[in-house]
């Protein structure tokens, strides 16, 4: 009981639904970028190309994904120290009758998807600088 009202105070759950929703906004904006279309070259040849997505849903991925990023740190943290600190707190109090561990696959699972959310945070702003450079290359010509 103790165990559960010390979870209840300390963790908000909302930050982890918080965190998904944005990521699934994120996704419904990645899938606007264009896709692969057919153009005619100078010599008659047909090719395939693909459009860079436009500037503002690529910076508005970022952003929901940095802040998804945020949010999933601040509650993978929360998650860790709130399961090792409840472990602990049981074990004092009942003078070690109780043994308690922290499940190591919950904390895999949480570190992973935030190492992942911050993965596709670098990607996303590699992509943005990549598309600035060349952008910077056929301007110069």
């Amino acid at each position: 009981m103790i165990a559960n009202q010390f979870k209840e105070k300390i963790v908000f759950d909302g930050l982890i639904y918080l965190v998904v929703a944005l990521m699934f906004i994120c996704f419904l904006v990645l899938s606007t970028f264009p896709g692969w279309h057919h153009e005619v070259d100078d010599d008659g040849s047909e090719r395939e190309v693909k459009a860079f997505p436009s500037q503002m849903s690529i910076i508005t991925c970022l952003l929901l994904t940095s802040t998804s990023f945020g949010f999933g740190l601040m509650s993978a943290l929360w998650q860790h120290i709130n399961s090792s600190a409840t472990a602990t707190m049981t074990e004092i109090l009942t003078y070690g009758a109780i043994s308690g561990r922290v499940g190591g696959v919950a904390m895999a699972l949480g570190w992973l998807s935030t190492g992942l959310i911050a993965f596709t945070c670098i990607w996303l702003f590699v992509i943005i600088l990549s598309i600035e450079f060349i952008r910077r290359l056929t301007d110069e010509d």
